[in-house]
């Protein structure tokens, strides 16, 4: 079995005491967070903030004890999980610019709306472990 992995962020911003979301939607169609392929001699938390701000301009303050992994088989590539790693960030600045290549659109969603249009339930689980670490933080 080949495993490729992946690191990527959730990042929320704060408007008027209620959590927005960052989602992004890929070439395919699928709805999630922005995340890449880690390159040669970077750590997971630098390959999460590069790929954050490839795809979407986006700078954010890690918050620290959010670390989470899912693995799924590649439906297309035979013999290959695929493992996300997720970090969450407090957004920070910079206007949302998306890298064309790779995402269609990225905005700001409230939980319950991005929670709705996140396509994969892992992605959903994801999501749900930040707004519940968010809010014990408080």
């Amino acid at each position: 079995m080949k495993y490729i992995k992946s690191c990527g962020f959730v990042v929320c911003k704060q408007i008027e005491n209620q959590n927005y979301y960052l989602v992004v939607r890929s070439l395919n169609g699928d709805v999630g967070f922005p995340k890449g392929h880690m390159e040669e001699k970077e750590t997971e938390l630098q390959t999460a903030l590069r790929e954050l701000k490839e795809e979407t301009n986006v700078e954010v303050k890690v918050i620290d004890g959010f670390r989470k992994q899912i693995e799924y088989k590649m439906p297309k590539v035979a013999d290959t999980i695929k493992q996300c790693v997720y970090f969450l960030g407090m957004y920070i600045e910079n206007e949302i610019i998306c890298q064309v290549e790779e995402v269609v659109d990225a905005s700001f969603l409230p939980y319950e709306k991005a929670l709705e249009l996140l396509t994969f339930i892992e992605t959903k689980n994801i999501l749900v472990n930040a707004q519940e670490f968010i809010n014990s933080m408080k």
